[in-house]
């Protein structure tokens, strides 16, 4: 028998997965809680009484992205592994993690850029966390010692993680001009990622030799 909690949860997910869907498709200012509604197959009053509002849901599911890919870095730096690999799983597993979500890139900048609010809210709820700053402090710790033992180039690591940043995200937001201008197949355009994939991993690591 399905008891209650296990329906309200069910339900709970669906609107948030329908509302992520929706938001990263057309932003967060074109999505209302009606569309969500109807979206789901339920009432408006539903998505507030598990939501109270448009913004603490898409709060929720905002936290969650950012969280999942700062997760990336604490997972690979929890591998006992060299520094070489640990960028190359790192990378590896962002990119994999934008194939699944491949309009998250707009969804996060188009925010970021747009709305000093949410960068506000960046910094109150991740920034500015012990536990995040302890992350931070842990990869300049191995990339420090990299450099020490002669196995790095001084490059600071906050740039590595513009680089390995940038270059990764650019290679999604590129992909409806590479589909569209170059008339590319979906598998195509998979290769193309895979592609990218490799020559990202490798001009990071180029960039890091002594």
């Amino acid at each position: 028998m399905v008891n209650e909690s296990m329906v309200n949860e069910s339900m709970e997910q669906r609107i948030r997965e329908v509302a992520q869907e929706l938001f990263f498709r057309q932003g967060y200012a074109a999505t209302s809680t009606t569309q969500i509604a109807r979206e789901v197959g339920c009432t408006q009053a539903l998505v507030h009484y598990y939501y109270r509002t448009k913004e603490n849901l898409f709060r929720q599911i905002y936290l969650e992205q950012v969280e999942a890919a700062l997760n990336v870095i604490a997972r690979s730096l929890a591998n006992e592994q060299s520094f070489e690999d640990f960028l190359r799983s790192a990378i590896s597993t962002y990119f994999d993690t934008l194939m699944q979500n491949p309009r998250l890139p707009y969804f996060v900048l188009e925010e970021l850029v747009s709305n000093p609010e949410r960068r506000r809210y960046l910094r109150e709820n991740f920034v500015k966390k012990p536990a995040y700053a302890c992350l931070y402090m842990q990869l300049e710790a191995r990339v420090r010692h990299e450099q020490q033992a002669g196995r790095m180039a001084r490059v600071e690591t906050f740039d590595i993680m513009m680089s390995v940043a940038s270059l990764t995200v650019f290679t999604f937001i590129s992909l409806p001009m590479y589909r569209d201008l170059l008339a590319q197949t979906d598998e195509q355009v998979r290769q193309y990622i895979l592609h990218r994939k490799e020559e990202v991993t490798r001009l990071v690591l180029q960039g890091l030799r002594p």
